[in-house]
């Protein structure tokens, strides 16, 4: 793995920890959703059993370091699976091997220079991944906290709104980023480690807004991603040139003590990956656990 990556996206992240460890501002909370179903051996119709499962935390820790700089450090977790029933050609029922439904590791942290002037210069660092990379299990070759995507970015940012149960920001600058495919499949015995760089502009708005007495909370984040080089440009075609667009919402509320709904939907455009737009969607009833 190529460590000086690691080393500069998390340097801001404890940079900014270790300036004042007191007086931070935290709040984590977790989730579990489960549905499931059965039916007995001499059901009539087609169905089959399944189990689905679906965990989430965010955790996010802020505070004015001193008058001039403010840090915003995000943690978001999720993973779930799906449990599905089948038939073999005698007709006796088995359970598959579980299929992931989801799955995200996303930690950024973001420091603002709070000048007091129309807009603030701010840097920040971000690391994206997934716990369980299965796009080469047909050659048992599951790898874990892969693909790596770390970012840097370094702009203005400005909020347009702040109250006390909503707020909105948004950001714009220079975005460099750094792609880490730990042992990708070359050929039937090969594999290599496969790094891409690329730089360009960046576009980040975050919204949220808690709706009292309901306890329903909305988050939204619309980002905007615009490369303009790419280490491998001459072995890709021209589709790295696309914008990358992705807007994440979601909806939770607290229908009883412990009990909540939660609903996120993305939509997705990565011309890179599919050259059409995508849509991503989760809805959940479980319990949830405020941890601090």
């Amino acid at each position: 793995m190529k460590i000086k990556y690691i080393v500069l996206t998390l340097l801001l992240i404890c940079l900014t920890a270790f300036i004042s460890a007191e007086n931070w501002s935290f709040h984590s909370d977790a989730s579990l959703s489960l549905a499931q179903s059965a039916y007995s051996d001499n059901w009539s119709g087609t169905e089959l059993s399944s189990i689905t499962w679906f965990g989430n935390s965010n955790t996010f820790a802020e505070k004015q370091l001193n008058r001039k700089m403010h840090n915003k450090t995000s943690l978001k977790l999720a993973f779930g699976q799906t449990h599905t029933q089948k038939t073999n050609d005698e007709g006796e029922k088995f359970w598959t091997k579980p299929d992931k439904s989801t799955d995200k590791i996303d930690l950024e942290s973001l420091l603002r220079f709070t000048l007091d002037a129309f807009v603030d210069p701010y840097v920040s660092a971000r690391m994206e991944s997934q716990f369980l990379d299965l796009s080469q299990e047909d050659l048992d070759n599951t790898r874990f906290i892969n693909p790596i995507l770390f970012s840097e970015g370094a702009g203005v940012a400005k909020t347009l709104i702040k109250r006390e149960n909503e707020n909105l920001n948004t950001r714009f600058g220079a975005a460099f980023r750094q792609k880490l495919d730990r042992h990708s499949f070359v050929t039937v015995d090969e594999f290599e480690d496969i790094t891409t760089n690329d730089g360009g502009l960046e576009w980040v708005t975050d919204y949220d807004k808690a709706f009292k007495p309901t306890n329903v909370i909305y988050t939204s984040r619309l980002q905007v991603f615009q490369a303009l080089f790419n280490s491998r440009s001459d072995e890709l075609n021209e589709d790295w040139k696309s914008p990358d667009i992705s807007w994440e919402n979601s909806i939770s509320t607290k229908l009883f003590s412990f009990i909540t709904a939660y609903l996120f939907f993305q939509l997705k455009y990565e011309k890179e990956e599919v050259a059409e737009l995508q849509f991503k969607e989760t809805l959940g009833l479980g319990v949830s656990w405020q941890l601090f």
